[in-house]
């Protein structure tokens, strides 16, 4: 007989119900649902079976699509959560709030095998994000904080550090995250690294709170970018040291150096320790004036970190909401995938700054160096 001639095997609204509830991600209810049948299906498939059917395709009456593994499925933030709630689980360390979200997700018939390799691929997806080419931006944006992690000998306090770079086009973008124990960032490492992936704010500048080192290994890799020292940090140093002094300014302020300088010379005497931030800008020399000199509209954007820090809060409010004891792995896990996720929203919203206004600054910087 034609095998082409046998008539078509149609499929029953059992099998359509289990595609369903597959496609749509109920893997669970699908998987019980399909073991219940299949005793009806056994008995059946011997009279449904064409008269080419093989063997073996008699014994196998249902077919089983294949699926990924359950903790590799959803969102990058998604799929973070599912690793650190499943690794505390397993430990029993996790929360009945995460572990009723965890199973309503994935369900919880997983080991300590299918998570280590669920992270496997989620660390090399997250090292390949860190790698990728980026647009040459015109101002970075550097942000640390400190996160603690629980380890073998007890708590410890590790740096975290963001950097955003802002394009041409008025757009931010995450340019690097980096988490380490105490003492890291390298910053020559970090601005070695940003150099290769295309990240040379040459012709702007950076944006970071006062930090000499940083400074210092930015000023060696990129000489003619400005470095501002954030300004709203710089005040709240002031208040902080000077506890009985006036309320000193906490909103930047516009026009020359020489009428910012008017400004806050009220509020720093001669021999202060933040005076030497107070330097008029220069070639490779941070200070809180660096971006005095641009348009009026660029200042107050620019001069300041306080911004990435009310993001940030959003960042990590999303990324630990499960209040888990996470490791150094799996704290670094979640807050990577909370910040690649923050990069995906923000083109999205308007752009941060006017791209006219950029150009106009970099035009007049241009022609300022050629004079």
């Amino acid at each position: 007989m034609n095998p082409q001639l046998l008539p078509p095997q149609t499929a029953s609204p059992a099998d359509d119900v289990i595609r369903v509830l597959t496609r749509e991600g109920y893997h669970r209810l699908a998987e019980a649902l399909r073991d219940l049948l299949r005793p009806l299906v056994n008995g059946s498939e011997t009279a449904r079976a064409h008269p080419g059917a093989t063997t073996l395709e008699k014994e196998v009456p249902l077919f089983t699509p294949f699926r990924p593994p359950p903790l590799d499925q959803g969102t990058w933030m998604d799929r973070a959560r599912q690793v650190a709630i499943a690794h505390a689980y397993l430990r029993k360390e996790a929360s009945e709030k995460s572990v009723a979200w965890l199973e309503e997700r994935c369900g919880l018939r997983f080991d300590d095998s299918q998570v280590e390799r669920a992270a496997v691929a989620l660390d090399s997806q997250i090292r390949a994000w860190r790698r990728r080419r980026l647009p040459r931006p015109y101002w970075l944006f550097v942000h640390s904080w400190r996160e603690r992690v629980c380890q073998a000998t007890g708590a410890e306090c590790w740096s975290a550090t963001l950097v955003v770079g802002i394009d041409t086009h008025g757009y931010r973008l995450a340019a690097d995250f980096a988490f380490g124990p105490s003492g890291e960032p390298h910053w020559d490492e970090m601005a070695k690294s940003l150099d290769a992936r295309g990240v040379s704010p040459e012709g702007g500048g950076v944006t970071g709170r006062m930090v000499p080192e940083m400074f210092t290994a930015f000023a060696s890799k990129w000489p003619a970018a400005r470095l501002q020292a954030c300004q709203r940090q710089f005040a709240s140093r002031m208040t902080n040291q000077e506890p009985g002094s006036p309320k000193v300014p906490r909103v930047p302020f516009k026009g020359t150096t020489v009428e910012h300088r008017a400004v806050w010379d009220r509020w720093i005497s001669a021999d202060h320790p933040l005076r030497d931030w107070m330097r008029a800008p220069g070639s490779g020399r941070p200070g809180i004036f660096a971006v005095a000199d641009l348009p009026a509209s660029l200042q107050s954007a620019l001069c300041s970190t306080s911004w990435v820090e009310r993001e940030l809060r959003q960042l990590r409010r999303q990324a630990l909401q499960d209040d888990l004891p996470l490791g150094p792995s799996m704290k670094s896990r979640l807050l990577a995938a909370a910040v690649i996720e923050w990069e995906g929203r923000l083109d999205l919203k308007k752009p941060f700054v006017d791209p006219e206004i950029l150009a106009e600054a970099q035009n007049a910087i241009a022609a300022a160096r050629i004079a």
